[in-house]
């Protein structure tokens, strides 16, 4: 099957390095010396410390008119508007993939007639080396659930690779929430304390400020079931104790981080139900400040 895979990130490096030893797959990346690396090179996957290469096509994103049938949306959730102002580059596609952090972004899709839309979470541990290099630090799998529409063209992603298993979920509501508290208890305090996630359970007051977080979460989301929620934390931090998140990583190469996609959410959730939330204010306010934005408000 032919799939492809808007943005040339972490994410976007791993779904190719793995989809395409199975499919013919094409990325479509911000900048053109990307894209022409990656034809030339191939995606590079390093794990375990061995590197093997897969063949991909790839070209600029910004001239392209996209006719795979499926297509994953890899860039970060507040790149999305500008994956949109081409919209028409999509009108052939006939299912998308959006496997961005946060929920925001799945209520104002520009839908297109008959296009399938799928929700996607990928739980490994990875970061990008360079242009075509992503380093695999952590197996975790790829879970998929319809938003709109039916399975159609993704009804052919089948693995059976133990480094990158891929599930299906009846809920996609569900499935996104998990990660959303997730990511929202994790991510910004491992950056804000530059710390992997193995130490929010080690050190006796980062699982006390872990709590107070979730605390302030789970009454933000409403969660029906704090207990499940909690224990998900806890193992995933301990599954993942040598990782370093996503939100770190952005901070410690100074790039613009998803924390208005994940707490900034979250703080809409809460202030719509009247919850006050002081903490997740300032872990909000924290990261923007290590980002160096400068906007009011």
């Amino acid at each position: 099957m032919k799939i492809g895979i808007v943005g040339g990130g972490a994410v976007g490096l791993l779904l190719a390095a793995y989809l395409g030893r199975h499919h013919e797959v094409t990325m479509y990346t911000r900048r053109l010396a990307q894209a022409k690396q990656l034809a030339e090179q191939g995606v590079a996957l390093e794990k375990d410390g061995e590197t093997t290469t897969v063949a991909v096509r790839a070209r600029p994103f910004a001239d392209a008119e996209l006719d795979e049938p499926l297509v994953f949306v890899a860039v970060k959730q507040y790149d999305l508007d500008a994956i949109w102002a081409r919209a028409d580059a999509f009108r052939r596609v006939h299912t998308l993939v959006f496997v961005q952090n946060g929920m925001g972004h799945l209520d104002s899709l520009p839908l297109l007639a008959g296009q399938t839309i799928l929700a996607g979470v990928v739980e490994h541990g990875a970061w990008k080396r360079d242009d075509r290099t992503v380093v695999h630090t952590g197996v975790g799998k790829l879970t998929l659930a319809v938003r709109f529409g039916s399975i159609g063209a993704a009804r052919e992603l089948q693995s059976d690779d133990p480094h990158f298993p891929i599930e299906w979920a009846d809920d996609w509501k569900r499935m996104l929430v998990d990660k959303l508290v997730v990511n929202a208890v994790i991510n910004p305090l491992t950056a804000l304390l530059q710390v992997n996630n193995g130490a929010l359970l080690k050190v006796a007051p980062y699982r006390e400020m872990m709590a107070q977080l979730f605390d302030e979460v789970r009454q933000a989301l409403a969660l029906a079931d704090e207990q499940r929620a909690w224990e998900r934390i806890v193992h995933i931090c301990r599954k993942t104790a040598d990782n370093y998140s996503s939100m770190y990583m952005d901070l410690a190469h100074g790039r613009r981080t998803e924390i208005d996609a994940i707490l900034g959410y979250v703080l809409q959730q809460g202030e719509a139900r009247g919850v006050t939330l002081p903490l997740i204010r300032f872990l909000l306010c924290a990261i923007k400040g290590k980002e160096g934005r400068e906007e009011d408000g």
